[in-house]
């Protein structure tokens, strides 16, 4: 009798194993796909939430810009991109973040064609009275325009002594037309701060 009633435990203490097993396993695999669903069910947040939206109807192109700076349009050849509100106060040439221009001159044509053509990394010196010197960064194409990005530093004397002057340059070159989008700074450190937020800018730049 003892020996009966001990067989029906063991085969009740297997079943008790075996589907404890298959749950176990059954939420194993069911747990990543449930936590991948969640993951892309998420949505990102805007990496321009705040930002203002500048249009240029003439050259067919949109780019964002920080919320407190406000825009000087110069006809359809130039905007500025100011700190300071123009129709309030007469804007300082420090208050002018990033210009925007355009150009269809030979020689303006001719100095993209030489930076596209350099190589990354490689300092350009211009022929100018002033130390100034252009550094590649890369060319890259913006909606299938070829485009070049680089930095010009200068040195330069002043009544008030030694100067520096740091820039750094989007030029795209749309059916021979030059479109810069030009950032400056007058100081290392400034230029620094400011940088990331000009680069910012230009990623968002559509045409």
């Amino acid at each position: 009798m003892r020996k009966g009633f001990i067989q029906p435990l063991i085969l009740i203490a297997l079943a008790s194993i075996f589907v404890s097993g298959v749950i176990y396993f059954r939420f194993k695999n069911k747990g990543p796909n449930q936590t991948a669903l969640v993951v892309s069910s998420s949505v990102s947040p805007d990496a321009y939430s705040g930002w203002k939206t500048y249009k240029n109807q003439a050259y067919g192109f949109a780019i964002r810009y920080p919320e407190e700076w406000f825009v000087k349009e110069y006809g359809d050849w130039a905007t500025d991109f100011l700190a300071t509100d123009s129709n309030i106060q007469e804007a300082s040439p420090s208050a002018i973040k990033v210009r925007y221009s355009r150009s269809t001159d030979k020689a303006d044509l001719a100095g993209f064609e030489k930076i596209y053509k350099a190589k990354v990394g490689e300092d350009i010196y211009e022929p100018l009275d002033v130390k100034s010197i252009i550094n590649k960064n890369k060319n890259f194409e913006v909606s299938n325009y070829m485009a070049v990005d680089y930095f010009i530093n200068r040195n330069f004397s002043a009544l008030e002594g030694p100067r520096t002057q740091h820039r750094h340059i989007y030029e795209i070159n749309k059916d021979n037309t030059i479109i810069r989008f030009l950032a400056t700074a007058q100081t290392e450190n400034e230029f620094k701060i400011f940088d990331p937020i000009f680069q910012k800018m230009m990623s968002s730049l559509k045409f």
